[in-house]
């Protein structure tokens, strides 16, 4: 069972009504964010309104000068340079966003990505492969920090490699041209929690930078569009500079959004764009390319000026079907945990037969279930791993101290890949579950923020907490608790009613995904944890909920 507790804040209350009273925002909402570091005036007007300027100067990253020197001089000469990025939304957008900034500067540049099929990252055939193609500068996005074998082939050809990428290093420094990742043990960059698209926009950043081009603040939006879009995808922090990016990007897609994204708006009826919508509708549907078909297609797709309506749809069917395909194969997934009691381990770990495009969204479904790390592994030893949300338990750590039963691994704390020959799974799941025992203790409780009732619910808190967007990780949506409510009536919908809304005197609070358990519910008292949807002033999302 989890537990319901309140976040512990202590907080200057002079300090907070000052601030309450000078942006005109609710008590409680400053009170929250004085708790999370939000402590003066300034610091509250740059969390509120971010600006160009607020933005790092991209040269604190190591290597970056080294990596622009390198660029510049292949423009110069027309060498042939490839891009080569991941299969999920970080690495299309960033993909798509270096293109477009090489191509602005006229270089002679080309991309390709890997499909699930080719496996992650940088890899020996590719570099053969790119080799026969004439290309003499390879630069990564989102993948190559742990590619030495790959860097090494590179290197007796003759081929210069400059890896940008944000995940977490795996023993030494790859041998590369330039090596630009906010994660190095050396690191001097103020933001450790760039994400792959975010190292690939401050490089762009430095080539505007260099040229003394006066048109950067022009051009930059169309970049930070797509550094939104990649930055909240791979659930990176929304604080500083990420919020910089992510709250200018949306900003973007609101008031001038580039034509292929404002053509999926179009069709998905989205008229104004939040990280909810950024989370669970667009991302989703580059996702589903690079999951269960070509990613390069939604490159290609983001680089179109004048894209086809039919290539949009294509791609929101597609992600129709990768959904379709979740549902049918959890379940079967879900069984194996159940019958072989897999969630009583400290990490949940299956294998069964299973399209390898979707094992990531399989096991981030396990760990929300059963609050457990979860990894999902294909009967042909692909797998995939998730973390519990909001907690600091490191899957890649974990996976990394038994890292001698595995063929390949790689990630970050909240999310892992990794290959095995599946005859040394129970060696792997044995070591792994001794492994976990060195991570923090995932506590079964849920915090809240504030307690109030459902019926005097402030409604100032609505169109503020509007103002505090973009939402995510490290910047999560305030949490309210009401007790002893007693819905009217509750309305299912969804597809087998999975959904359901409960319907109050003046507000309607819906519940996703658990409707299921509020069956013959109608003569029971509520207690919910949940927080408002600001853009529907009546309307509620509940993240839990019990009966009294």
């Amino acid at each position: 069972m989890i537990l319901w507790e309140k976040r512990p804040y202590t907080s200057n209350i002079h300090v907070v009504k000052y601030l309450a009273a000078s942006s005109g925002l609710h008590i409680n909402l400053v009170e929250m964010l004085y708790n999370r570091g939000i402590t003066n005036e300034d610091d509250l007007f740059k969390h509120l309104y971010p600006e160009l300027t607020d933005l790092h100067d991209p040269f604190l990253l190591n290597d970056l000068k080294i990596a622009l020197y390198r660029i510049v001089k292949a423009i110069q000469s027309g060498e042939h340079i490839m891009i080569y990025g991941d299969y999920d939304v970080d690495g299309i957008t960033s993909t798509t966003l270096l293109l477009k900034g090489l191509r602005f500067f006229k270089a002679n540049a080309n991309f390709t990505l890997p499909t699930r099929k080719d496996g992650y990252g940088l890899t020996e055939s590719a570099i053969e492969k790119m080799r026969g193609q004439g290309v003499t500068l390879i630069i990564t996005v989102d993948n190559g920090s742990n590619a030495h074998a790959a860097l090494a082939t590179a290197k007796k050809y003759g081929i210069d490699v400059i890896v940008t990428d944000h995940h977490q290093i795996m023993g030494p420094h790859p041998d590369c041209y330039a090596f630009v990742n906010p994660k190095r043990s050396d690191n001097t960059y103020p933001n450790s929690h760039l994400a792959g698209v975010g190292v690939a926009f401050k490089l762009v950043q430095g080539l505007f930078t260099i040229s003394k081009r006066s048109d950067w603040n022009h051009n930059v939006w169309a970049y930070l569009e797509l550094a939104s879009l990649g930055t909240i995808a791979d659930l990176m922090p929304l604080q500083g500079e990420n919020r910089v990016i992510t709250k200018l990007g949306i900003s973007r897609m609101n008031t001038q959004p580039s034509p292929p994204i404002k053509c999926l708006l179009k069709l998905l009826k989205i008229t104004d764009v939040t990280s909810t919508d950024v989370s669970f509708l667009l991302a989703p549907i580059f996702n589903s390319s690079g999951r269960i078909d070509d990613p390069n297609a939604a490159v290609t797709y983001l680089m179109d000026d004048h894209p086809y309506v039919e290539e949009a749809n294509r791609f929101i069917q597609l992600n129709q079907a990768r959904k379709q395909m979740t549902t049918e194969q959890f379940a079967l997934l879900d069984s194996q945990v159940i019958a072989h009691n897999l969630h009583n381990n400290r990490v949940i770990v299956a294998m069964d037969n299973l399209h390898e495009g979707i094992i990531g969204i399989l096991a981030a479904k396990l760990s929300e279930k059963y609050r457990k790390p979860s990894i999902v592994i294909t009967n042909e030893g692909k797998g995939s791993a998730r973390s519990v949300q909001n907690t600091n338990f490191s899957i890649v750590n974990a996976i990394e101290r038994c890292s001698e039963h595995l063929i390949t691994f790689g990630g970050h704390r909240a999310a892992a890949g990794l290959s095995i020959d599946t005859n040394h799974l129970i060696l792997f799941d044995r070591a792994l579950q001794k492994s976990a025992e060195l991570e923090p203790p995932i506590l079964s409780v849920s915090y809240y923020d504030f307690e109030t009732s459902l019926a005097d619910f402030p409604n100032l808190l609505f169109s503020d907490m509007n103002d505090l967007e973009p939402y995510g990780m490290g910047n999560p949506k305030p949490k309210f608790l009401s007790r002893d409510i007693f819905p009217k009536q509750i309305e299912y919908f969804g597809n087998k009613n999975q959904h359901a809304a409960l319907h109050f005197s003046k507000h309607k609070a819906m519940v996703f995904g658990k409707a299921d358990k509020l069956k013959n519910a109608t003569r029971k008292s509520f207690e919910l944890l949940y927080s408002p949807n600001c853009y529907k002033k009546r309307d509620y999302i509940v993240e839990d909920f019990r009966f009294i």
